[in-house]
C-alpha cells in the first residue's frame, strides 16, 4: 500500500487538529424496492456522520500530526507503512526481480521534468482548495481518509505543517457519483500540472494498457491446442494501486488539498 501521499488539511491556524465538522459520512438512507429482497441501500449525501467515524479521522490527524514535530516526516511515514505486498524475492526467477526489489525497499520513483513549485504556486493550490463535487460529500469523505489512514495508505496533516516540505505540490480531490454504489474518491493530477510533467520511468513491460481484448485473442489463437482448451481468469486485486509503496522522499509531489 503506497503510504500516505502526504495530504494535506488547509488548515494553517496552530494548535489542535482541525475539528471534523467538515469530515462527517452520511448516514443510509432506507431504500424502498418492490422487489421481494431489498437491494442495499445507497449513501445519501445528508445527515450527520457516525461519533465514532469522526473521533477516529480527529484521532488520526492529531497523533500524525504529533508524531511528525516529533520525529519528522520520513519518519512518520515509516511508522504508518505496513508490511509491503512484495515478498522478500528469495524464491523469484524473473528478469523484472531487480525492479521489484527496489520497489519493495525504496519504493516506486516519482521524478518530474519542472523545477519544484515556489511557496505562492502552493498557496494558491491551497485557497483553491478541493474540486467542488466534495462538498455533496464531506460525510463520506471522513470515513474514506479513516480507513485509508488505517490501512497506511493516506497521512492527513495541517497544510501549515507540511508547507515547506521539499518537492510539494498540490492537486484536488473530486468525488464521482456511482449508480447504485457508493461514491469514489478521485484526485486529479492533471488539473495542476503533475500528471503531464511526470517522467515515464516505468518498465513499458508492464504498461499494458489498451488493446485489451486484441491481446486475449491473439494468445488463444496462437494456444497450443495439444495443451487443452484455453482457460481465463479475470483478478482484481483489491486497492491495487495502493499495492506499491512510494519512494518516501517523492511522496510530497503527490499532496493533495482537502
Amino acid at each position: 500500500s503506497p503510504p500516505t501521499r502526504g495530504a494535506a488539511n488547509d488548515n494553517t491556524s496552530s494548535g489542535p487538529a482541525p475539528p471534523a465538522a467538515s469530515w462527517l459520512r452520511p448516514v443510509p438512507e432506507a431504500a424502498e424496492y418492490s422487489a421481494p429482497t431489498p437491494a442495499p441501500p445507497v449513501a445519501s449525501n445528508q445527515g450527520p456522520a457516525p461519533k465514532e467515524t469522526a473521533e477516529e479521522f480527529r484521532s488520526y490527524v492529531t497523533a500524525d500530526t504529533k508524531r511528525l514535530h516529533e520525529v519528522g516526516f520520513v519518519q512518520l511515514v515509516k511508522e504508518t507503512r505496513q508490511r509491503s505486498d512484495i515478498s522478500n524475492l528469495e524464491n523469484v526467477h524473473h528478469k523484472a526481480k531487480p525492479l521489484l526489489k527496489h520497489y519493495r525497499y525504496r519504493g516506486a520513483p516519482v521524478k518530474l521534468s519542472t523545477e519544484p513549485w515556489h511557496r505562492d504556486r502552493i498557496d494558491q493550490a491551497l485557497q483553491r482548495g478541493a474540486h467542488k463535487s466534495c462538498l455533496g460529500h464531506i460525510n463520506f469523505l471522513e470515513e474514506e481518509f479513516a480507513d485509508m489512514r488505517s490501512k497506511g495508505q493516506w497521512i492527513v496533516l495541517r497544510a501549515c505543517d507540511v508547507k515547506d516540505l521539499p518537492g510539494l505540490r498540490i492537486a484536488p480531490p473530486g468525488v464521482i457519483e456511482q449508480d447504485g454504489r457508493r461514491p469514489r474518491t478521485i484526485v486529479d493530477f492533471t488539473f495542476n500540472g503533475v500528471n503531464s510533467e511526470t517522467l515515464p520511468l516505468a518498465a513499458m513491460e508492464a504498461m499494458q494498457f489498451g488493446h485489451a481484448l486484441d491481446r486475449i485473442l491473439r494468445e488463444i489463437l496462437l494456444a497450443d491446442p495439444a495443451l487443452g482448451p484455453v482457460r481465463l481468469i479475470k483478478v482484481d486485486l483489491s486497492d491495487g494501486f495502493y499495492r506499491v509503496d512510494l519512494n518516501i522522499e517523492d511522496i510530497p509531489k503527490l499532496g493533495m488539498v482537502l
